[in-house]
């Protein structure tokens, strides 16, 4: 039974006030799955994604999925935004600005950095997109 995928998924509305309730529950599902020692990579990586499809669909329905696929887990954000995230080409580009925190760009490093791998996947008959990270 170990080797076979398992998948719990979720809809939450975007906001702000969701983000630490997705977290909660991926590090709850993820130490359900037997991966305690990953629960941390696992909610540095789903507040990250689940933060921007919040950013990028504020008041929409939103998709949060969790699969296992043997010894790895697949953590996935749907939103119904079309545009796809983009890493900082120069995350370092704005520290003299006065409001650099808020320019974005750096949660996908921290994501590449933390995951063996992510990515998106448009859905363009839905309207907008999954972004996933495996850890």
């Amino acid at each position: 039974m170990d080797h076979l995928p398992m998948f719990q998924a979720l809809s939450f509305t975007a906001a702000e006030s969701t983000v630490p309730a997705i977290r909660r529950w991926v590090s709850i599902v993820v130490g359900e799955f037997g991966r305690r020692d990953r629960c941390s990579n696992a909610e540095l990586i789903i507040s990250e994604l689940a933060t921007n499809a919040v950013k990028a669909a504020p008041g929409k329905l939103i998709k949060v999925m969790i699969a296992r696929d043997g010894e790895e887990s697949v953590l996935s954000v749907w939103d119904p935004a079309p545009e796809l995230p983009e890493v900082s080409p120069d995350p370092l580009a704005d520290l003299d600005d006065d409001d650099f925190d808020h320019n974005g760009g750096r949660g996908l490093l921290l994501v590449r950095s933390a995951a063996i791998a992510w990515g998106c996947i448009p859905t363009p008959d839905q309207g907008g997109k999954w972004v996933w990270a495996r850890i």
